[in-house]
């Protein structure tokens, strides 16, 4: 029941260990993370980032409004958790999101990880705004599929406090293709952008949306 479920900030050492085990695209990155808990276990979270450069954020409703964008990149629940508890964190992290000055929250679905409906931001009333440009992605030899900005993270290893290698993404990618990871270009993803704070706020914003 979500009856006495509860919404508060949690790590990022929490998050990424419930996300890697239970999110579609299984990476964990962000700057702001909540998580779901029934009593003492925790049984969702979701990640916030910033949206990538000031011109995508000043896209969503003006320069004005630049700095109240913030991204939600991650979320999962549990296999336990309550049907509707993706729509209850979501529609909790937003709000505390709001407290902390970040009133427009940009997110996404993917058709290819079965979210072509975004039930859970229409059930928050966040509005449809859209497909993106399809982005190239790859799947590992286990059949995990992954961004390919991954890539570049993958390209040096600072592990240990001292960089042990370090080479160029082609030559990353080289090797990558080399242990059978297969690169293609993903389907567009939906867009979605909700508004949260009090009902004047939210109607000026929502009338700034371009």
């Amino acid at each position: 029941s979500l009856k006495n479920a509860t919404i508060r900030e949690i790590s990022y050492e929490d998050a990424r260990g419930l996300i890697l085990q239970n999110e579609y695209l299984a990476t964990c990155h962000g700057e702001f993370y909540f998580g779901l808990f029934f009593g003492k276990h925790l049984g969702g979270c979701i990640a916030f980032g910033s949206t990538a450069g000031s011109n995508t954020a000043s896209s969503v409703c003006g320069s004005e409004y630049r700095q109240s964008v913030m991204t939600l990149l991650r979320g999962c629940c549990c296999w336990w958790t309550h049907e509707h508890s993706g729509s209850f964190i979501v529609a909790g992290a937003c709000r505390a999101m709001a407290k902390k000055g970040y009133n427009i929250i940009v997110a996404y679905s993917d058709v290819e990880g079965g979210e072509q409906k975004g039930v859970i931001y229409r059930a928050t009333n966040f509005l449809f705004c859209g497909n993106t440009g399809a982005t190239e992605r790859f799947r590992t030899p286990d059949g995990r599929v992954r961004d390919s900005r991954l890539v570049s993270g993958y390209t040096r290893d600072r592990s240990g406090g001292t960089l042990k290698y370090r080479h160029s993404r082609a030559k990353q990618k080289e090797m990558m293709l080399e242990d059978g990871v297969e690169f293609f270009r993903g389907t567009p993803k939906l867009r979605w952008v909700g508004f949260f704070g009090s009902k004047t706020l939210k109607r000026r914003l929502r009338a700034a949306l371009q």
